[in-house]
């Protein structure tokens, strides 16, 4: 069931982007051709939002014209499913009316902004539950780019040569990402790149590059040296360091092994560079119909991301409407987390907001460290009866999730294996136990694997999943998942039918930039489980598509359940009077066509705030 009013039920790259020729599509991989857009985007034409304004009737009282009508189109508000209207008014930021054309008209003054919809399909702005802005374009502008969809060792190494290259004088050499399936072998096995490549571009400072789920680092020997990592180093709890046949680093660290390596090397960053990427990454958003997110950004840079929006937000130009998460790691427990909110929370305003927690419990299946019930196949090279360990231990994790309960925080966990997402849920539920129900929305994070007896109490507890739909069809990347947990269990994995039939909370994310961040991608493959692409559409690339869901559940994933995920649904998520003007234009109604054809859908223009912030 949709968390809404009423209670009712209710990895790849963009869309029409060309794909690299002979890369594999995956869902891991960023747009293509989303490193910066072209300058302005084009504006009027027959899909154009541009109006002038319209002279209004003399009997229309200045101070009750709005400043920008929309009449004429279908405009689905999601209050309920089949509420829909013919217009909308917007004053000041906010929708003031909402209705017929005919009663629109009340509001049309002499500067009022009129357009026409011509039939046209609008609806409240898309949210993304989960999303790291904008890390893909401070990487594209400042770091070593690996273009989207390369999957070619030969290729990352021209790109990582000519980067080092370029830039002589700086101290360390950070980037990616690349494809760990760049790698699988015939049988299975999948023993990742080596540090002996990255020795023969660079052998005197560290190079660091990470791959598209960010859970692992390819580094040389400079950096394997810096961190201390040696043959007799052990694997620490929640990853591992990939070994050659002579029992040495082979430069292939996994999630909490990557931290040895993070923790010791410095990647610089500055306030400047991350406001120049976040306005190229938010004019993107803005292209996709996006509105509003759940803003990942990046760990251990938090407060620099926030002074950057920060500046931004002051000089009128910040028009993402964000929930903005710290990062808490183990070790650092209540207290170190507690002063990371409280420097973020500075910033607080209508645009940004924080008190959420993000928290890394597992890795990933592909990499074999999401946290399982059941052992993973012998595929994986992990020995027998492996399942996966965490950094965090359950005591840890149990303590620093009543605390932040306890005083009012929001926590997020990351959670892909069944055994990750048991965890998260007895820590939720404990932290229930301790501190007394209360309107938490504590989320989890992708929910790959859960059990059935899992998602009753993921439903008792109230507990928000934030899902990633573009990962629910059989593309390379399952292919992986497949052969480390074999094609049941695989094919068992994200049963969103099931969660929501049961009472789940339910909200839609992308993991850009580790996927195509695209809503209309997302919406298509929650309803078909098949891949969205040109070509592929008609082909078999489902992954069990009896859990797909309707056209209408999909809307409210990426919408209102957003909005209830980042405590915003009195302010954004539907279109109501009092709300503010987050609205998204598009050419056709994707609640009522071939659910093939949502994601050939063209935004027709984008509103923020009563703005509009993007025409195409």
């Amino acid at each position: 069931m949709n968390h809404s009013e009423n209670q009712e039920t209710g990895r790849g790259r963009g869309r029409g982007g060309a794909r690299v020729a002979g890369a594999p599509l995956t869902r891991r991989t960023f747009v293509a051709g989303a490193t910066v857009l072209a300058a302005g985007a084009l504006l009027g034409g027959p899909l154009g939002c541009s109006a002038a304004a319209q002279d209004g009737s003399a009997a229309q009282a200045a101070g009750d014209a709005a400043d920008l009508v929309f009449k004429n189109g279908h405009v689905q508000t999601l209050v309920r499913e089949g509420d829909a209207a013919e217009a909308v008014a917007v004053r000041e930021g906010s929708i003031v009316y909402v209705g017929d054309t005919a009663g629109v008209e009340a509001y049309v003054g002499d500067s009022t902004k009129v357009v026409d919809l011509e039939g046209r399909f609008l609806c409240p702005g898309f949210m993304d539950g989960h999303l790291h802005g904008p890390q893909p374009y401070y990487e594209q502008m400042f770091q070593i780019s690996i273009p989207d969809g390369t999957v070619d060792n030969d290729e990352y190494l021209r790109i990582i040569r000519e980067f080092v290259e370029a830039h002589p004088d700086d101290e360390v050499y950070y980037g990616g990402p690349f494809m760990q399936n760049a790698y699988l072998q015939p049988d299975g096995s999948n023993p990742g790149p080596q540090k002996e490549d990255l020795d023969a571009i660079c052998a005197d400072k560290p190079v660091m590059i990470r791959d598209v789920s960010h859970h692992s680092y390819w580094v040389n020997s400079k950096a394997l040296e810096i961190a201390g990592i040696t043959a007799d180093t052990p694997d620490p709890d929640g990853g591992s360091i990939v070994r050659n046949a002579a029992g040495e680093p082979s430069g292939l660290l996994t999630d909490a092994a990557k931290n040895l390596v993070a923790s010791k090397i410095e990647v610089p960053y500055s306030t400047e560079n991350m406001a120049k990427a976040y306005e190229a990454f938010q004019e993107y958003c803005h292209s996709l119909g996006i509105t509003g997110l759940t803003n990942i950004n990046l760990s251990g840079v938090e407060l620099i991301h926030a002074e950057a929006l920060h500046d931004m937000d002051a000089r009128g130009d910040l028009h993402l409407r964000q929930r903005f998460l710290v990062w808490g790691q183990p070790g650092m427990g209540y207290e170190g987390i507690k002063e990371k909110l409280d420097a973020v929370a500075a910033y607080d305003s209508e645009m940004f907001q924080t008190g959420t927690v993000k928290i890394v419990y597992d890795g990933v299946t592909e990499g074999a460290t999401a946290v399982m019930l059941e052992p993973y196949l012998p595929a994986a090279g992990k020995g027998e009866g492996w399942t996966a360990t965490s950094d965090w231990s359950v005591e840890e994790l149990d303590q620093v999730v009543a605390d932040l309960d306890k005083h009012g925080y929001q926590a997020h966990i990351h959670a892909i294996g069944d055994g990750a997402v048991r965890t998260s849920l007895d820590a939720y539920e404990r932290a229930e136990a301790a501190n007394g129900k209360r309107d938490a929305r504590h989320t989890m994070v992708h929910v790959c694997a859960i059990t059935p007896e899992d998602i009753k109490r993921c439903a008792d507890l109230e507990v928000v999943s934030d899902l990633q739909f573009l990962w629910m069809y059989n593309d390379p990347l399952c292919q992986l998942e497949t052969a480390f947990v074999g094609k049941e269990r695989a094919f068992a994995m994200y049963p969103a039918k099931n969660m929501l039939e049961a009472g789940c909370i339910l909200s839609g994310g992308s993991d850009g930039a580790v996927t195509a961040f695209d809503p209309l991608l997302e919406i298509e493959v929650g309803i078909t489980r098949n891949s969205p692409f040109l070509g592929e559409e008609d082909e078999d690339f489902y992954r069990w598509p009896e859990q797909g869901l309707t056209a209408y559940q999909m809307l409210e994933m990426y919408t209102k359940n957003v909005a209830y995920e980042n405590f915003m649904e009195d302010v954004v998520g539907t279109v109501e009077v009092g709300k503010k003007a987050d609205l998204v234009v598009l050419d056709q109604n994707i609640l009522d066509i071939d659910p093939k054809q949502i994601s050939e859908t063209k935004v027709v223009c984008t509103i923020s705030n009563g703005n509009i912030v993007f025409e195409g």
